[in-house]
Formats: structure tokens, C-alpha cells, sequence
């Protein structure tokens, strides 16, 4: 079932819900005209930073939106009625609510049965639909992206690096531009956070597959800090990251899935300090 695998909350679900609130509300206020998703080498630093705090901010509010659905699912729906569920797909409907809709079969004639709206990281309303209903026209779109980054990363033998399968997180074209599937390893442990095997692909509406990147090189599973003592100096993970000049998006994600700073190290030498949004360089090269 493709929303079983959610990753595992390991630190306090009412800070993470007042951080996912303001990763939505920061977010959804710019959604009207977000960065596009560009190749790498025509953006500015200043861009690139942008694209990263802005797209970061974002997958977390929809992974976090697939996460607590899903739970609403698998908890109001009875088991039985769960045969053939082919997927969701999330969409903004006000600036801080979320709507996830979960439908049966392949995205081309796929039929929604359960809609649940998520406001500040919790499901706020949900609905087992008396008879399901053909998805929208972008609803669609989205459920097929899904797809083609599946065959996608099939074919580039993409491989999350935890043993379950991948969460997806699939963020709404805009203006026509293309849709953007994030393909991420679930996060398994309590103690510790997998940073590697996280993947995007840029898909057109017509289904053309327009980017597609690796964000890591390795998997790199590390120990969470402990629960930080006020007075005691700022703690975090720290991660070697070479494909980039600047933190991405990935950096941002992990910020707030862990709610601690990431520590970043680029290439040229400059140690940047991610927290959720905040990108900041810490030394210089």
C-alpha cells in the first residue's frame, strides 16, 4: 500500500505541529508564483537559496499532510474497503489547509473514496465519500506524476536508503509549470536520521520528464543529538555535501523533520547552518 511506509515522529508532535504550521502558512503565502524548477546552472546563489528554503518549506507540509491522512485513513476506513487503493494526492485549498484525497486504481481512471483536510500538521475534517468520484483534471495530473517518477526512478535505478519503499511527495504545478515529485527514504528510527537517497524529478504537464536529480551520493544515517539543556551550545547533525554549492532543499526538509539545525558543508569550504527555512553561512571560505 503505497501510504503505509510514513516516517517516524521522534521528537514532540506539538512542536512539530507548530513548526509545520508555519512551514505551510510561510509557504502557501508564495504559492501564487513559487521559483520554478530551473537546471542548476542558471540560477543565482541567491536563487538557489530562495528555490531551497521555499521548496524544503513545502515538502515538509505535504509529507507531514500524506503522514497524519494517512493515519485518518487507516484508522476510519475499514480494512476491508482498503483492497486497490492505488494512492492520494495533496492540494492546497486555503493558505494553511491541505486537502489529501485518496482514490482506487491507476491514475487514468482512478476514482477518489477518501478526503481528509490537514490544518497545523493535524487532520482537521475528513470523508469516506458515499460513492466514489472520477478525480479532477489536475488531481490526475498529479497521480500521474507520481507514476512516470516511478518508472523514472525504476529506470535510473534510483534506491531509497532504508529498506522501505520510498515517500513521495508530489508538489501541484503552477501556472502551467511542471509538476515536482520528491522521491525520499522513509525514516525508520528514533535515534537516528537517514540522509541519503532522496531524488527529484521534474515532470511537464504533458508528462515529459523535464529534470531529474540525485540530491546525495551515499547514504549517511545520523545519530540524532541529544535533547539540547538551555545554556548549552547549539546542536545538530552535520553532513559533507558535494553535489551543490548551497544547502537544498533536502537540508531544509531535514531541519524541520527533525526539528534541529542542519550543519552543511559545501564544496568550496563554507559551512552553512539550515534551520527549517533560515539558511545562513556560519564560516565563510
Amino acid at each position: 500500500m503505497p501510504f503505509a511506509a510514513r516516517h517516524v515522529s521522534f521528537l514532540s508532535i506539538e512542536r512539530g505541529r507548530t513548526m509545520l504550521a508555519m512551514a505551510i502558512l510561510m509557504a502557501m503565502a508564495q504559492v501564487a508564483a513559487p521559483p520554478a524548477v530551473v537546471p542548476a546552472d542558471g540560477r543565482s546563489e541567491k536563487q538557489r537559496l530562495a528555490d531551497a528554503s521555499f521548496f524544503g518549506a513545502m515538502i515538509y507540509a505535504f509529507d507531514r499532510a500524506a503522514w497524519v491522512s494517512s493515519d485518518s485513513l487507516m484508522e476510519i476506513v475499514p480494512r476491508d474497503q482498503l483492497t486497490g487503493v492505488g494512492g492520494y494526492v495533496i492540494e492546497p485549498v486555503e493558505k494553511d489547509t491541505l486537502r489529501a484525497t485518496y482514490f482506487k486504481g491507476a491514475a487514468a481512471d482512478a476514482r477518489a473514496f477518501f478526503v481528509a483536510d490537514v490544518r497545523g500538521g493535524k487532520v482537521v475534517r475528513h470523508e469516506i465519500l458515499s460513492e466514489p468520484v472520477p478525480l479532477t483534471p489536475q488531481q490526475m495530473i498529479l497521480a500521474r506524476a507520481r507514476e512516470i517518477a516511478t518508472q523514472e526512478a525504476a529506470a535510473k535505478r534510483y534506491r531509497p536508503c532504508t529498506a522501505a519503499p520510498f515517500n513521495t511527495v508530489v508538489l501541484p504545478s503552477v501556472s502551467g509549470g511542471p509538476v515536482t515529485v520528491y522521491l525520499l527514504s522513509p525514516q525508520v528510527s528514533h535515534t537516528s536520521y537517514m540522509m541519503g537517497g532522496n531524488y527529484r524529478v521534474a515532470i511537464a504537464p504533458d508528462g515529459r520528464i523535464v529534470d531529474s536529480r540525485a540530491f546525495n551520493t551515499s547514504c549517511l544515517d545520523l545519530k540524532l543529538p541529544e535533547k539540547q539543556k538551555r545554556g548549552d551550545a547549539v546542536i545538530g547533525l552535520f553532513v559533507n555535501h558535494l553535489l551543490d554549492p548551497v544547502p537544498t532543499e533536502i537540508h531544509v526538509f531535514a531541519s524541520y523533520s527533525v526539528l534541529q539545525p542542519i550543519f552543511v558543508l559545501t564544496p568550496d569550504k563554507r559551512t552553512w547552518q539550515v534551520r527549517g527555512r533560515d539558511i545562513s553561512i556560519l564560516a565563510p571560505r
